[in-house]
């Protein structure tokens, strides 16, 4: 017995000899920071600046040794202990400190999030520095605040408030100064920072949103709410709005209104294609469900979805699933001798005018110049057949004309991606298909997202950038395209599935031509053009 318990005495002394190893020269700072203030309010929580339970500081020493701390004791007060949790052991001396740890970059760099997130629309993560000689370390503020009380014509829950301005609000920043005199150099993010909120929160009545920005002042000041069913109230300050570091401004919204919504079968993203005038892109390819009992119309349920031979468009059968179509194919008899979406005839045998480009595309029996608009706008896809998960009723896509696809891809104004102004497109592989993202006219990319290079690049190739099934949900909830490279069909053979995009457009180039959008691993244009009768894919849009 006498011998069990001195076994069991040696080893407690080295399970503390060890404990002692372990926690050696661990320090333990308490902290406490500067209040938000707009006549001596504060902010965090409502009611004040508070430590919460899982805050993580970010502490440096004079020897650029990094360490993690969490919070320990103080939770719910404006006083926290944090202890020791990762990284280097720190020496004594001055020690710098970010909270929250997450944007700590460096020594003295920071990336503010573009997405800042707020279960309940309260602050959160607000970005603090201190600078002390010992173990108290008193937080001051790197950001000004914004209050968003917002209330609205009707009961609506809100999801998201976006705010572009006229200059960086999120990304990279540097840290100078110290105490009430701390700023930060202007970031190299983008324009537009969102508040996304776990639980859409009513604005029935006044409530209030937070959400930190850098301090400047801003001559563009746009705010985008978003509701809980997708529709938006877009609002542009007419006057410069300054924020201060330290300070609360408040931005009061009333009576605000919102629109229908994105429709059914339409992506979140709003795309200018020429001067004044948006749309919305479709959630996938055009696709005819030729197999079907009744044949009819549907977008793909991905947009990386393409069908290239497995389906048997390879042929000349009528009741086989397509994605791939010939110009004008909508189904609308519009005097042409093809205008089914299984046509693909382009044989020599034929007359010169039946055959190849002349016999697809609307025709008044003597030329073959009129685009799929106006007087033959039937002919469209999008504006002719009632597409399944489209709204399920004729007239409510269409085709872009060879000008918006070259607005689209050179022209429109668009955000800062990646230190990119206006950032239109770039070509990727979307869980492992090849092909070309578009950025909308409003974008902020998802927070653990792999940034895009080679942006608004037409000679780049397809494996610059790469997102899986899940980074690409991330984004294209907020609002990306994609346009897969599904191939071509010429009569009978598809080709170059997966190394070659084409995608028609609705303006005829002469009387057997059609413009189309050209993307290939080396090279993009958007005014090529070629034969009618050619397999090309369709990407309608809603105005």
């Amino acid at each position: 017995m006498k011998k069990n318990l001195f076994l069991l005495a040696a080893i407690a002394a080295t399970m503390i000899m060890v404990s002692c190893t372990k926690e050696a020269g661990v320090k333990v700072f308490k902290a406490s920071a500067e209040p938000a203030t707009e006549q001596n309010k504060v902010t965090n929580s409502g009611t004040s600046l508070l430590w919460q339970a899982g805050d993580q500081i970010s502490v440096y020493d004079a020897s650029s040794n990094a360490a993690v701390y969490s919070l320990t004791e103080g939770a719910g007060t404006g006083h926290g202990v944090f202890a020791f949790e990762s990284g280097a052991e720190l020496v004594e001396g001055t020690h710098t400190a970010v909270s929250p740890a997450a944007i700590r970059t460096g020594a003295g760099t920071v990336s503010l999030p573009a997405t800042q997130s707020s279960a309940t629309g309260t602050l959160a993560g607000l970005p603090l520095y201190a600078v002390s000689d010992n173990d108290n370390l008193k937080f001051y503020n790197l950001c000004g605040v914004v209050r968003f009380r917002l209330t609205a014509s009707s009961d609506v829950s809100v999801s998201s408030i976006a705010v572009t301005t006229n200059a960086n609000t999120n990304g990279a920043a540097t840290i100078s100064g110290s105490g009430t005199s701390v700023s930060l150099t202007t970031p190299g993010g983008s324009a537009t920072t969102t508040l996304s909120l776990g639980t859409a929160q009513s604005i029935a009545s006044a409530h209030d949103f937070y959400m930190y920005l850098p301090a400047g002042s801003y001559s563009t000041f746009s705010i985008t709410v978003t509701a809980s069913n997708s529709a938006t109230c877009t609002k542009t300050a007419n006057s410069t709005i300054s924020i201060q570091r330290g300070k609360i401004t408040t931005i009061t919204l009333t009576g605000l209104s919102f629109g229908a919504g994105v429709p059914e079968g339409a992506l979140p993203g709003v795309f200018t294609v020429s001067s004044g005038h948006t749309v919305r892109f479709s959630k996938g390819n055009l696709q005819y469900i030729g197999s079907a009992a009744t044949p009819y119309w549907k977008f793909a349920d991905h947009q990386y979805d393409v069908l290239g031979t497995t389906t048997g468009q390879n042929s000349t059968a009528t009741n086989v699933d397509r994605d791939l179509f010939g110009w004008g194919t909508s189904g609308w008899d519009n005097g042409n001798y093809w205008y089914m979406p299984y046509n693909t005839s382009n044989s020599e045998s034929e007359p010169y005018t039946i055959a190849r480009g002349f016999g697809y595309g609307p025709t008044d029996g003597s030329t073959y110049t009129y685009s799929l608009t106006g007087t033959y706008a039937n002919a469209d896809w999008g504006v002719y057949n009632a597409i399944s998960n489209g709204g399920n009723a004729a007239g409510l896509w269409r085709t872009l004309t060879q000008s918006e696809w070259n607005y689209v891809f050179n022209t429109r104004s668009a955000s800062t991606v990646n230190g990119t102004a206006n950032a239109r497109y770039a070509k990727a592989t979307v869980n492992s298909v090849a092909g070309v993202i578009l950025f909308p006219d409003s974008y902020t990319h998802p927070d653990g997202v792999t940034q895009p290079t080679n942006i608004n690049t037409s000679g780049a190739n397809f494996t610059g950038n790469s997102y899986s099934t899940s980074d690409w949900t991330a984004m294209e909830t907020a609002g990306a395209v994609f346009l897969p490279a599904a191939g071509t069909r010429y009569s009978t053979s598809v080709l170059y599935v997966g190394s070659g995009g084409y995608y028609w457009s609705s303006t005829y180039y002469y009387s057997n031509c059609a413009y189309y959008v050209h993307i290939t691993s080396s090279s993009l244009y958007t005014s090529y053009y070629n034969s009618r009768h050619v397999g090309y894919s369709v990407r309608v849009v809603r105005d």
